[in-house]
């Protein structure tokens, strides 16, 4: 009875000390930014300003096709690169331009300064930031011919 009951405590012993398995470290939002470059998904103009996209820049002319297939690449020593891709919109321009970028308010807010991405720079809302989307978006003030002054909300959706 005594080996049954020494069989047994030591079964529970191995069992309560069993480690549990570490669960995998969530990368941080410096990681996922910076992990690869970022290729324009879609984008347009948010005329409520209530997150979703209500004209496309396609449909607007706002952005010209020749910028859509430029990219962007985030390094952790927060400078950046911008790539004009196959279609240069202005073939005097360099093909790769330098930017700066800082998360600010608790990594909510990104800061882009220098060429910009995409063509905008200033200070960006991070609506969503996973290690395959990233989705910027900054209100903007326009004027339509016709039309007074207008702000609206601009959102760029990129993905790796």
């Amino acid at each position: 009875m005594k080996s049954i009951s020494f069989c047994l405590l030591l079964c529970l012993a191995f069992i309560a000390c069993k480690k549990e398995k570490e669960k995998p470290k969530e990368p941080t939002r410096t990681e996922m930014i910076t992990a690869s470059t970022w290729k324009y998904d879609n984008g347009g103009i948010d005329q409520d300003r209530n997150g979703s996209i209500d004209i496309t820049f396609e449909a607007t002319g706002y952005v010209q096709n020749c910028a859509l297939d430029n990219t962007g690449l985030f390094y952790t020593n927060h400078t950046g690169t911008t790539d004009e891709g196959p279609t240069k919109c202005n073939d005097t321009l360099p093909q790769t331009s330098v930017f700066n970028w800082a998360f600010s308010n608790n990594e909510t807010l990104v800061d882009i300064t220098g060429s910009g991405l995409f063509g905008l720079g200033g200070q960006f809302r991070i609506n969503e930031l996973t290690s395959a989307k990233l989705t910027l978006s900054k209100d903007s003030t326009f004027t339509f011919p016709g039309y007074p002054p207008m702000t609206v909300g601009i959102i760029v959706n990129m993905k790796h």
